[in-house]
């Protein structure tokens, strides 16, 4: 489904920028939806990413989760950081029925959760009409050992199943209802799903937990998906190789982002890309850190070379662009996949 060939150009595909970037490549800073919008055209991308759902409660930028830690935990901790365990929201059954969980509508991603409603229709107003919204509502299993906290989960995984399949439950549910909001805006184009599942050596969890717990709930978004005419993505680090045939067995239109060295990206489009495209690949540590301007130009160039014949990829980093990417590096990402990514028309 939705992989059409080659167009034009092949895409280019990001879907977290560091707000610092954005500034050097639109000078001036990014504040407002309306520079977000003129940030992501001016660098050359078809769309703007949103987040919505349940990442706002998991991670902490939530006024719930807030009042909740400050109530709970004696202080009010920075939201946004990787979850400690000691910071985690729900760590019982006492807790899950206790915590005021947000409803669909308050789920949305930019700082005013009243009404996620309104912020789309904002957004459609300012999105010129060559674009569309890229909406991520991940977190099917990142956002229930980090509710949990991981030590916690893993153990609960063995102590209380039923409060492991009450918190994926919950999380599932909630995406599917945001998603539901989404697709009444017809500025929303595509649909991913962020969620590491892997490290570098493989699953985070043993496959049998996701199997039970968390690709049920991928099947159905991307059924509701389907249905509605929207392709879907999914986002996850780490070495995909044992699992990727589950993934893509749940449906999913494309796959990020294929880290290397640990995925080998070519032999995955080469074995599954008449089922899925595949997005990402550029080394985000070696090549866009650790590299010159010179050396990123340098493997666009050969990845284009390999992937871009037939369509099906979407050129980008093995990862996103943090802060700590050199802006020249960015430069020359955007600047190469414009000389190299350009498909030749007779």
């Amino acid at each position: 489904m939705f992989r059409r060939g080659e167009g034009d150009r092949v895409p280019l595909f990001e879907l977290s920028i560091h707000r610092d970037l954005k500034t050097a490549i639109l000078g001036r800073s990014v504040d407002t939806l309306e520079d977000e919008v003129d940030f992501w055209q001016t660098a050359g991308y078809d769309f703007v990413p949103i987040r919505a759902g349940v990442r706002s409660v998991v991670r902490g930028y939530h006024p719930a989760a807030q009042e909740w830690r400050h109530a709970h935990q004696g202080a009010k901790r920075e939201a946004g950081g990787w979850v400690a365990e000691d910071a985690a929201i729900i760590h019982d059954r006492d807790d899950f029925e206790a915590f005021p969980w947000p409803q669909p509508e308050q789920l949305g991603g930019y700082g005013d959760y009243a009404d996620l409603g309104s912020h789309l229709e904002e957004l459609a107003r300012l999105l010129p009409p060559s674009m569309k919204l890229l909406a991520q509502i991940g977190y099917v299993f990142m956002g229930a050992w980090q509710l949990m906290g991981f030590e916690n989960y893993c153990l609960k995984l063995v102590d209380d199943p039923d409060l492991i399949q009450d918190v994926h439950d919950w999380l599932g549910s909630s995406q599917l209802a945001v998603l539901e909001i989404l697709l009444q805006h017809d500025c929303v184009g595509t649909v991913w799903l962020p969620d590491d599942l892997c490290f570098n050596s493989g699953p985070v969890v043993s496959p049998r937990v996701c199997r039970k717990y968390v690709y049920p709930w991928y099947e159905r978004i991307v059924e509701r998906c389907h249905q509605a005419g929207i392709p879907v993505g999914l986002h996850s680090d780490g070495d995909l190789n044992s699992i990727l045939p589950e993934l893509v067995a749940c449906g999913f239109d494309a796959i990020h982002p294929f880290e290397p060295p640990m995925n080998d990206i070519v032999a995955v489009k080469r074995a599954w890309g008449d089922k899925v495209a595949v997005a990402g690949n550029i080394d985000l540590k070696e090549t866009l850190c650790g590299g010159s301007p010179g050396d990123v130009e340098a493997e666009v160039r050969v990845k284009v070379a390999a992937l871009a014949p037939g369509g099906g990829w979407l050129l980008g980093s093995s990862n996103s662009i943090p802060d700590f990417v050199p802006v020249e590096n960015y430069r020359a990402l955007l600047a190469a996949s414009l000389k190299y990514g350009r498909y030749h028309r007779a």
